[in-house]
């Protein structure tokens, strides 16, 4: 288990590191989405794969095969329980088992108030009319909004269009996987700064459709900075006012040319092989066998 710990954990600090430091900042979305997933799959694969390369320079070893004659005593060893791994495995399992449930009762949370909210189909998605109020928040296919708001048509269309990108794009998957990932390596912080990533990703690729539909980035921006004081955030939904900073606000005005996509893009190879040759080749010397047998 140390073990599987020690190798998942180094590529997924280092892949987000180069996340963080290389291809956040550019725009090529689509791509950080895929390389976000990948890189925790990747991670918890490479404990798992061993290539083994062969030391031609064989070691000539003397095997001893050793006779006992006659008599011999045999001592006896009491074995001792310890009871430490019991107790780690339990406390692990209560806390995974408490967050699980969590996680379980949040999802019944969402199913609850779909069904006991009026519902409307808006193009390719579900409106969920809430009483109580709420920012545009998205679950699946199901954009929740607040139903007095919708009838008085209050609820501008590049917001609209803001879920509606989450919806068909399928944010909701991303954010249950790395969600379950979490509920069962709780212990492990940095799944923690993963999601983050992933959710802040997601708050990119829509705000990047919303401004190449409406071509208005200075009234996008003012409308969300508009919303960013209302502190209304649902888990497992995504969120309109994710964190709203200046780097999200940046981005819906930076290009990114192909070259430098490409380039950066080309850069992960070598990278992904390094952490492989690193965390995965294993030498295994020939060893030749010279019998010889004692008797005792």
């Amino acid at each position: 288990m140390t073990d599987f710990l020690i190798k998942s954990t180094l590529p997924l600090f280092v892949l987000l590191a180069v996340y963080h430091l290389s291809l956040e900042k550019e725009k090529m979305h689509q791509f950080n989405r895929f390389y976000l997933l990948f890189s925790l799959v990747f991670s918890f694969a490479i404990p798992f794969i061993t290539i083994e390369v062969v030391d031609e320079s064989a070691n000539a070893l003397m095997q001893t095969n050793t006779v006992i004659a006659g008599n011999a005593t045999m001592a006896i060893v009491e074995e001792t329980i310890d009871y430490t791994p019991i107790i780690l495995w339990g406390a692990y399992g209560l806390i995974a088992a408490l967050l699980l449930f969590r996680f379980a009762r949040n999802i019944l949370k969402i199913s609850s108030r779909i069904k006991s909210n009026t519902v409307v189909d808006y193009k390719k998605a579900k409106l969920v009319l809430l009483k109580e109020k709420t920012l545009p928040h998205t679950f699946w296919n199901t954009i929740f909004i607040n139903e007095t708001d919708y009838h008085n048509r209050k609820i501008e269309e590049e917001l609209f269009s803001h879920e509606l990108t989450h919806a068909s794009q399928k944010h909701t998957i991303d954010i249950l996987f790395i969600e379950i990932i979490k509920t069962i390596f709780w212990f492990n912080p940095i799944f923690i700064f993963y999601k983050k990533a992933i959710q802040l990703n997601h708050e990119f690729l829509a705000d990047e459709k919303v401004v190449t539909s409406y071509n208005n980035v200075s009234f996008y921006q003012n409308l969300l900075l508009s919303k960013a004081n209302e502190d209304l955030t649902y888990h497992l939904a995504s969120n309109l006012n994710y964190s709203l900073t200046k780097k999200r606000l940046f981005m819906m005005t930076k290009t990114t040319s192909r070259s430098i996509a490409t380039l950066k893009k080309m850069t992960l190879l070598p990278l992904f092989l390094g952490l492989v040759f690193f965390l995965c080749i294993e030498s295994v010397a020939q060893d030749k066998l010279i019998p010889n047998e004692n008797i005792i």
